[in-house]
């Protein structure tokens, strides 16, 4: 039986048992491929996701705004205590997400291991959803996001498991500003700035 996937927030539930999941993550040149084998007892895994994703999508649904080169974050590290900072993986959750079992989409934009980094958000990505018959065949699902679309951040160790990541800020658009900052793991909203230097 194939994998339906048409809606990108059908439900979870509605996944036919024994269908292969193949996920393929574009970035700056590198892709990256994760393939599960959903079953019934992993529909939990996306619950919160997909209420997340909808709330996100409707923000990248409502923007006028073109895409734009060379938008900085500039991340503070709130680990920092008396010269030592914890490691923090610096992480980036589109507003288009596709409903899957194996987490949420997120684009690493690297670790901060300082009080203070500066990063580029990248102008465009693309997330690759495959669906795997039995008989051989399989079905492409291409999600992309530009900086006019939503974005939400969030930071963890990077001994954590990547599958376990979720945005902890409220979503914004890159593109509508040079800049932005944003304190980690802390901060709830990014902020507009000028622009950092890399």
């Amino acid at each position: 039986m194939g994998c339906p996937m048409g809606c990108p927030y059908r439900r979870l539930d509605d996944r036919p048992p024994g269908c292969n999941v193949a996920l393929t993550h574009t970035y700056g040149g590198l892709a990256m491929r994760l393939s599960v084998r959903w079953n019934r007892l992993s529909s939990r895994v996306g619950v919160a996701g997909a209420c997340c994703s909808l709330a996100l999508a409707a923000l990248a649904c409502s923007s006028p705004v073109e895409p734009r080169a060379g938008v900085t974050l500039l991340v503070t590290n709130g680990s920092c205590q008396s010269g030592q900072c914890d490691p923090l993986e610096v992480l980036a959750f589109p507003s288009v997400q596709p409903n899957t079992p194996g987490g949420f989409w997120s684009l690493d934009l690297g670790t901060i291991t300082t009080a203070q980094k500066c990063f580029t958000l990248p102008p465009t990505a693309q997330f690759k959803v495959v669906g795997q018959h039995s008989d051989g065949g399989a079905d492409t699902v291409t999600y992309t996001w530009t900086n006019a679309s939503g974005l939400s951040l969030g930071a963890l160790p990077p001994t954590q498991p990547r599958i376990q990541a979720s945005p902890t800020t409220s979503a914004f658009v890159p593109a509508t500003a040079a800049g932005w900052r944003i304190d980690v793991p802390s901060g709830v909203q990014a902020t507009p700035d000028n622009a950092c230097t890399t």
